[in-house]
């Protein structure tokens, strides 16, 4: 009985884990989509910059609209960047639950045998 119990507990850890996991590895895609983004964002704002310096009024006018766009975008980002930041944390947390509750599983096996 402690056996069947024992394995039932341990399949449940591991299907926590194998969720765990999966879950890590999509936040981590999308943290890396998310930072490329970014990275293109201010590659643009770059460009804008320059031509906020050095253009004439329209395009300066234009470059600043622009300009005001992407900063917009780049705030939704950076909050989007936070949330996946908070939401690795729990993940990781779990991972570590995971982890002790398996050390858990083998200690109790070793100690039958």
């Amino acid at each position: 009985m402690a056996d069947l119990e024992t394995q039932n507990s341990a399949d449940k850890i591991i299907d926590r884990m194998e969720i765990t996991l999966n879950n890590l590895e999509q936040m981590s895609f999308d943290s890396i989509n998310t930072t490329d983004r970014m990275v293109m964002l201010l590659s643009e704002a770059r460009e804008y910059h320059a031509i906020m310096r050095t253009g004439d009024e329209e395009e300066r006018l234009e470059a600043s609209e622009a300009m005001g766009a992407i900063l917009d975008q780049l705030l939704k980002i950076s909050f989007k960047v936070n949330n996946l930041s908070h939401q690795l944390e729990r993940e990781t947390v779990y991972q570590r639950d995971t982890a002790e509750s398996i050390r858990q599983v083998i200690d109790f096996l070793y100690s039958l045998s």
